[in-house]
C-alpha cells in the first residue's frame, strides 16, 4: 500500500531490502570451538563424538585437537542425525552433529570438553568444563575365584562405553582378586553392578560402598584414601576431611518430623525449610556423604511411605573425627570387613558387627575370638565356642581331680589347635554382613 501511494515499484523495494540484509559470516578463517555433548565407542570407527559447533566450522580432512587431553586426530567423517545418520561435508557455527576422528580411547573425548582445529586454534576453551571425579567407591569380586578373568574382560568392555566408570585391581585376603571401582553416585553403582551381572553373567560380591577421604599427615603430606585397607596409622594423621553434600529433600508435610530426625541422626546440619503448595515441604541439609551411601535413601522412602524425593550435590570437604574399625578373627584382620566411621558411632557399629558375625561364623574345633578394634584398642568382642567332646563321660564317681585332669588336657589341645588353625569365613557370612545396615 505504501509503495502504491508513493509510486515505488515492488522490485525496487525488494532490491532495497536485500541490500540491507548483511551477508552471511565467513567461517573459513575463524577459530574452531566445538562442545562435546556426548561420546560413545564404536567397534569399527572408534570414539564417536556428538558436538555442537559454537565458533568456526569443521570439515572432513581437518586436523582437530581435544583441549583437555591434547590428543590430535584427523576428521574422517561428519554428519547429522535425521534420526538416521546423514553424512555432511562440514558443520558450521550453530549446527549439531557427530564427528569421527579415529580416536581410540574414550577417556580422551570427555563430555564438556572443547574441540578445536590445529591450523585454526582457539585462544581459550569453552567455559564450564570439569573433570569427572568418582564420588563412591566399592569393591567388586567374583563369587568364584575362577571367574576373575571373566570379570576383568567385563569391566574392560563396560569401561569403553562409560568414561565416568573407573576401576583398578586389588587383592583381599578374604575375597581374593577383584577390582576397586569408582562411581558418580549410588545409582551409577547399581547400574554398573546390574549390567555386569545381567549382560556378562558374572555373579559378584560387593563390599560396602565408601567415599574419598582427604588426609593430612603429620609430616605435611596429603593423600586421598577410598579403601579402608589403605588407611594410615592414626599416629601419623594430623587431619581427616570427608566429603559433604547439600541434600534437598521434597516430602509431604506429615513426614517432616521423622525426616528431620533422620537427618540429625546422620550428623546433618539444617540449612533451610520451605513450605511449597498446600501439603509439600522442601528441606535442605548439609550431610556427610559417608552417612548417605549406606541406607539413607531406603530409610527416607520408608518413613515417608514412598512420597519423599532426594537429590544432592557435592559442596566440599569438612574435617571430622573419623576412625577405621577393623574386624579381627583370632587376632587376624579381615580387610574386606573394615570400615571408616565417625568416632562417636564406632563403638555401636563395631558391637553390631561382632554380634552378627558370631551368629554367622560356624563353630570350629577351637575357640574363635571375634573382635572389633580401632588401631590396637579393642572396642567389642564376642566368642564362638569350640566344639567339644565330653571327655569325662567315662568317669563315674571318684575324685574330682580325675575330671579336672582330663579337662585341662583337652584345653591344652584346643590351645595348640588354635595356634595352627585358621578361621574359614563362609561366603554366606560375607554376603550377610555386606548387606547388613551396620
Amino acid at each position: 500500500l505504501a509503495s502504491a501511494k508513493e509510486g515505488i515499484g515492488v522490485e525496487e523495494i525488494l532490491e532495497a531490502v536485500i541490500h540491507r540484509i548483511p551477508p552471511p559470516a565467513d567461517h573459513t578463517d575463524q577459530p574452531l570451538r566445538g562442545l562435546i555433548m556426548d561420546s560413545w565407542f564404536d567397534t569399527y570407527q572408534g570414539v564417536i563424538m556428538l558436538i555442537r559447533v559454537v565458533d568456526g566450522r569443521v570439515r572432513v580432512g581437518d586436523r582437530v585437537r581435544l583441549w583437555a587431553s591434547g590428543a590430535e586426530s584427523l576428521v574422517i567423517e561428519l554428519g547429522v542425525f535425521t534420526p538416521k545418520r546423514l553424512l555432511q561435508e562440514q558443520l558450521s557455527s550453530g549446527e549439531v552433529g557427530y564427528l569421527v576422528a579415529g580416536v581410540k580411547n574414550l577417556q580422551d573425548a570427555k563430555i564438556g570438553d572443547t574441540v578445536t582445529a590445529v591450523d585454526r586454534p582457539a585462544a581459550a576453551p569453552l567455559p564450564g568444563f570439569k573433570e569427572v571425579k568418582p564420588m563412591v567407591f566399592c569393591g567388586f569380586y567374583p563369587s568364584e575365584s575362577s571367574q576373575f578373568e571373566e570379570l576383568r574382560e567385563a569391566v574392560e568392555k563396560l569401561r569403553l562405553n562409560d568414561a565416568s566408570f573407573t576401576y583398578e585391581p586389588e587383592t583381599s585376603l578374604a575375597l581374593g582378586f577383584g577390582f576397586r571401582c569408582g562411581f558418580l553416585g549410588l545409582l551409577h553403582m547399581d547400574i554398573i553392578k546390574e549390567r555386569l551381572e545381567r549382560e556378562y553373567q558374572v555373579p559378584l560380591i560387593c563390599t560396602s560402598p565408601t567415599v574419598n577421604y582427604r588426609i593430612q599427615l603429620v609430616n605435611g603430606e596429603s593423600l586421598w584414601v577410598h579403601n579402608p585397607a589403605n588407611f594410615p596409622d592414626p599416629q601419623q594423621i594430623e587431619l581427616i576431611e570427608e566429603p559433604v553434600i547439600l541434600a534437598t529433600v521434597s516430602l509431604p508435610e506429615e513426614s517432616i518430623g521423622a525426616v528431620l530426625a533422620l537427618c540429625q541422626e546422620r550428623r546433618g546440619v539444617q540449612q533451610d525449610v520451605r513450605y511449597v503448595g498446600r501439603n509439600r515441604v522442601i528441606i535442605r541439609y548439609e550431610l556427610p556423604l559417608n552417612e548417605v551411601i549406606l541406607d539413607f535413601h531406603d530409610r527416607l522412602k520408608s518413613i515417608s511411605h514412598g512420597y519423599a524425593s532426594f537429590d544432592y550435590e557435592l559442596i566440599g570437604y569438612r574435617p571430622e573425627a573419623l576412625v577405621r574399625v577393623d574386624l579381627l578373627l583370632n587376632g587376624e584382620r579381615v580387610d574386606a570387613l573394615s570400615f571408616i566411621t565417625h568416632k562417636e558411632k564406632a563403638y555401636h557399629r563395631g558391637r553390631e558387627l561382632v554380634e552378627q558375625m558370631r551368629t554367622l561364623i560356624p563353630r570350629q574345633m577351637f575357640e574363635v575370638a571375634i573382635q572389633a578394634a580401632i588401631g590396637a584398642k579393642v572396642i567389642a568382642r564376642e566368642t564362638v565356642a569350640a566344639m567339644k567332646k565330653n571327655v569325662t563321660a567315662k568317669c563315674y564317681g571318684g575324685d574330682i581331680t580325675r575330671k579336672r585332669k582330663l579337662w585341662e588336657k583337652q584345653k591344652q589341645g584346643k590351645k595348640r589347635m588354635k595356634q595352627v588353625g585358621r578361621v574359614e569365613v563362609p561366603q554366606e557370612a560375607f554376603l550377610a554382613i555386606l548387606k547388613a545396615k551396620v
